[in-house]
C-alpha cells in the first residue's frame, strides 16, 4: 500500500510578488533526517518543490530536540516532517497545509519477555528525545516508567540489543531502519500521526507558495512518482470507530490436532470464530493438509491462513502482529549418528524430508536436497525405508512403530505461530481487526475461556494477564 498523500489541500495561489514582497532566500537549512524510504521521499519532494522557487536546501546534522529549538528560534528554516499540532508548543513555526505521510508510533519489544507487550508489562523503555509523536503517546497515557532518552537510532538499537531496556518507542518507518526483526520481536501500534512541514514565521510568506507548488505536484502525479522512486510504504492501522463488515471471510489452516480440527473445533478455530463471526456475513473455516492450506493462501483462495510460522509465509502476504501461540523446538532426525553427521556437514546425498509448505534450507547446509511430503508420518516412513537421509520434525511427531530410536539434534528453539493475511487493502483491514480484538481478548482475560493455562504460559500470553500462573506446558504439533 503506497503512502497516502491525498489530504484535502487548498490550492492557494502564490501571492503577488510586487515591490513590497519579501525577498526569497537563496538557501534554506533544515536538520538532516536519518535516511529511510519516507525521509528520502520528503527530502526529494522538498528539494524539487523549493527549486521551483529558486531556493536550494541544505541539511545539517543535529539532535531532534535541538532542531526544534533551532527551528523555533529561527536559526534553521523549520522542520521537514512533524506532528500536525507542533506549532501549538513551538509558536514561531507555521504549518504548511499538505499532509506528507502517515506514520505510527510503535513499541518494539521481545514477546518472550512481555507476551503481547505494552506499558503494563514492561519495566523500562527508551526513545529518541524530541520525537514529538512518541512524547504525545507518553503524555496522553501519563506513562511514568523508568526511561532513557537517546539522540539517535544507533543508540536506541544498542540499548535494546544489550537488554538495557525492555522496549523502545519509535515511529514505524524508523523502526524499519533498526533491522530488529526476529522471530521474537513484537511491534505494538499506538498513536497514528500525519507528518507536516513547518517553516519559521520569518518565512511565512513562502507557505502559500510552497502549498501551491505541492498541490500542483500532487495533481500532476509527481508526488506519487517520488513516493514510488523511494519505495515509501505505509503499514499503519486506521483504527476502528465502529465494527466493520467484511462479508464472506474464508480461513484455512493445516491440521493441528486439538487446535484446528477438520470439524471446525479447536482452540485456534475458536479464537478466529470469536473475532470474525460478528463482522462476517459468512465465515468459512477449512482444515487441510498443511500443503493445501499453504497453497490456498498463496493462490489467493482464502483471506487468511491460521497457524503459520513467521519465516515461512508466501509472498504478497502479511503476518498478524500478535502471535497466537508458540510451537515446540524443531529437530533433525536420522537413522544413525553417522547419517546425522553427514547431513550437518552437507555431504548427505539422500533428500531431507519435511512437510510441504515449510522451507528449512536456512537451517542446514545449502548443498543438501529436500523432499516435501504431505505429512510427518510419510517422512518417517520413507526414512525407515532408507529413501530419505533425514527428517525435519518435532519430537512429538516421531512414530512409535520403530524398534530402535532415531538419532536427533535440535535445529532451533520454539518460535511464534501467527495468522497470515493477504497483502491487500482488505488483508490489512482484516489483520488490524484481528490484532485489535485478539489483544483485547488477552487484556480482558477473555482468552482464558478458549486457551488452557498451559497454552497461555507456552505462548507467553500469561505475561499479559493479571493472574498468570506457572504450569507445565505441552507445545502443539502437526
Amino acid at each position: 500500500m503506497l503512502l497516502c498523500c491525498t489530504s484535502a489541500l487548498a490550492q492557494t495561489p502564490a501571492p503577488d510578488e510586487g515591490q513590497n514582497a519579501p525577498e526569497r532566500p537563496k538557501e534554506l537549512v533544515f536538520r538532516k533526517p536519518v535516511s529511510s524510504p519516507i525521509a528520502d521521499f520528503v527530502v526529494q519532494l522538498f528539494r524539487e518543490a523549493y527549486a521551483q522557487l529558486g531556493i536550494q536546501l541544505r541539511f545539517e546534522e543535529m539532535p531532534r530536540n535541538r532542531s526544534l529549538t533551532e527551528a523555533n528560534n529561527g536559526r534553521i528554516a523549520g522542520e521537514l516532517g512533524r506532528i500536525p499540532r507542533l506549532h501549538d508548543e513551538y509558536t514561531n513555526l507555521v504549518r504548511v497545509n499538505f499532509r506528507l505521510y502517515e506514520s505510527e508510533v510503535v513499541m518494539i519489544a521481545d514477546r518472550r519477555e512481555c507476551g503481547l507487550c505494552g506499558f503494563s508489562t514492561i519495566d523500562s523503555f527508551a526513545y529518541i528525545g524530541g520525537t514529538q509523536s512518541v512524547e504525545a503517546v507518553l503524555n496522553e497515557r501519563a506513562i511514568d516508567l523508568p526511561n532513557i532518552q537517546v539522540v539517535d537510532l544507533a543508540q536506541l538499537k544498542l540499548l535494546f540489543n544489550n537488554q538495557r531496556v525492555d522496549a523502545i518507542l519509535v515511529n514505524d518507518f524508523e523502526a524499519e531502519q533498526l533491522n530488529l526483526d526476529s522471530d521474537y520481536t513484537i511491534s505494538v501500534p499506538y498513536k497514528r500521526n500525519s507528518g507536516y512541514h513547518f517553516l519559521h514565521k520569518k518565512y511565512a510568506f513562502l507557505v502559500p507558495q510552497i502549498e501551491a507548488i505541492l498541490g500542483e505536484m500532487l495533481t500532476s502525479g509527481r508526488v506519487l512518482e517520488i513516493i514510488q522512486e523511494n519505495q515509501a510504504q505505509i503499514r499503519t492501522t486506521p483504527g476502528f470507530e465502529q465494527a466493520p463488515q467484511f462479508g464472506h471471510v474464508r480461513l484455512t489452516a493445516g491440521l493441528w490436532p486439538e487446535y484446528t480440527n477438520p470439524d471446525g473445533t479447536g482452540s485456534y478455530w475458536d479464537v478466529v470464530e470469536k473475532i470474525f463471526a460478528p463482522v462476517s456475513s459468512q465465515l468459512s473455516l477449512q482444515t487441510n493438509t498443511f500443503h493445501r492450506a499453504y497453497r490456498g493462501i498463496d493462490g489467493n483462495r482464502f483471506d487468511a491462513f491460521v497457524g503459520a510460522l513467521g519465516q515461512q509465509i508466501p509472498t504478497d502476504t502479511i503476518l498478524s502482529r500478535n502471535h497466537i501461540d508458540f510451537d515446540s523446538p524443531l529437530f533433525l532426525f536420522a537413522a544413525s549418528d553417522q547419517a546425522l553427521e553427514q547431513v550437518l556437514k552437507g555431504t548427505m546425498r539422500q533428500p531431507i524430508c519435511h512437510v510441504a509448505g515449510y522451507d528449512y534450507q536456512d537451517l542446514l547446509p545449502a548443498q543438501l536436497n529436500y523432499y516435501s511430503a504431505s505429512s510427518q508420518l510419510d517422512c518417517f516412513a520413507m526414512l525407515d525405508m532408507n529413501r530419505m537421509g533425514a527428517v525435519i520434525s518435532y519430537p512429538e511427531n516421531a512414530p512409535d512403530w520403530t524398534n530402535s530410536p532415531y538419532s536427533m539434534v535440535k535445529l532451533r528453539d520454539a518460535v511464534p505461530i501467527y495468522v497470515v493475511f493477504q497483502k491487500t487493502p482488505r488483508g490489512y483491514h482484516l489483520r488490524d481487526w484481528f490484532d485489535t480484538k485478539f489483544r483485547e481478548m488477552v487484556r480482558t482475560g477473555a482468552i482464558k475461556d478458549l486457551y488452557s493455562e498451559q497454552m497461555l504460559q507456552r505462548a507467553y500470553l500469561n505475561l499479559s494477564l493479571p493472574d498468570a500462573r506457572q504450569t507445565p506446558v505441552k507445545a502443539p504439533t502437526r
